[in-house]
């Protein structure tokens, strides 16, 4: 997988094929969660692929806007900013694969989950966000077209709004950070609850550390806890990305408390590079 080239092509599909996932699809999509089960912390999710016929009655999502759906990855985390994070990091890499086989997603965070009676919800757990994967048609429809451009699907901030420096929180270019300019720029192109955006990235030179801190954008997006899962998001890509470019690193989990005195920021995790 050139995940570069994956990230860029991977778009939210709003129109579905109502039609089965071929078997060989789903069984390799099967196997590639199996094997990306453990993520952050060591913490498991057991995602699964559920499909429902064509009888089903279908779930209304996104206010009708999303048609055809009936085949859905999904697991359930703890009810817990760190479960939440993991959930989205871990779920994000299963899109990337589907999309690098050529099929179509769209993250859901709103949805009914009692739709999903075959998954057992223990108490302290969730099921946080949902993932509709299938087939769609090339040519975007002009509902698709139309949905991303209200909710500006393809606009970005630019890097002097989201990725600084930690120690003179001035803002950073890809020509300071050059090794990691790909694994930032893509970070920045990871996708998110109404496109918020919600991380904020700081790269500590003297520890030669990437500091990932919370945003809360939208109140209701952090109430549903979305902005947990925007930021697993956005930690999968630029750990995929940077180990792509044989930039090593692994994720720790500061305990000081500075680590959550930069504005209204909140500390989520840090990229130590090797």
């Amino acid at each position: 997988m050139n995940i570069i080239e994956t990230i860029k092509k991977r778009k939210s599909s709003r129109t579905f094929n109502q039609v089965a996932l071929k078997p060989a699809d789903k069984r390799d999509l099967e196997s590639f969660i199996f094997d990306n089960s453990k993520g952050l912390e060591n913490e498991v999710i057991n995602f699964r692929i559920i499909e429902k016929n064509n009888t089903d009655k279908q779930m209304k999502l996104d206010l009708g806007m999303i048609k055809g759906h009936n085949n859905y990855i999904l697991g359930t985390s703890k009810s817990t900013i760190v479960s939440r994070v993991n959930y989205g990091y871990l779920l994000e890499k299963v899109v990337l694969k589907a999309t690098e086989m050529n099929m179509s997603t769209c993250w859901v965070g709103y949805f009914d989950y009692t739709y999903f009676n075959e998954v057992a919800i223990e108490d302290g757990f969730d099921i946080p966000s949902i993932v509709i994967v299938g087939y769609s048609e090339e040519r975007q429809t002009f509902q698709d077209k139309y949905i991303r451009f209200t909710i500006n699907a393809s606009k970005r901030h630019s890097w002097e709004k989201l990725f600084f420096n930690y120690k003179l929180k001035t803002p950073l270019t890809p020509e300071y950070v050059k090794k990691y300019s790909d694994s930032l720029e893509m970070v920045r192109l990871a996708p998110s609850s109404g496109n918020t955006q919600p991380w904020r990235v700081f790269f500590d030179e003297t520890l030669n550390e990437f500091h990932f801190y919370k945003k809360s954008i939208s109140k209701r997006y952090e109430l549903r806890g979305l902005h947990d899962i925007d930021m697993g998001i956005a930690m999968s890509h630029f750990e995929l990305t940077s180990l792509q470019n044989e930039l090593s690193g692994i994720w720790i989990k500061h305990t000081k408390e500075n680590f959550n005195l930069i504005d209204d920021l909140q500390y989520i995790m840090t990229w130590k590079c090797e």
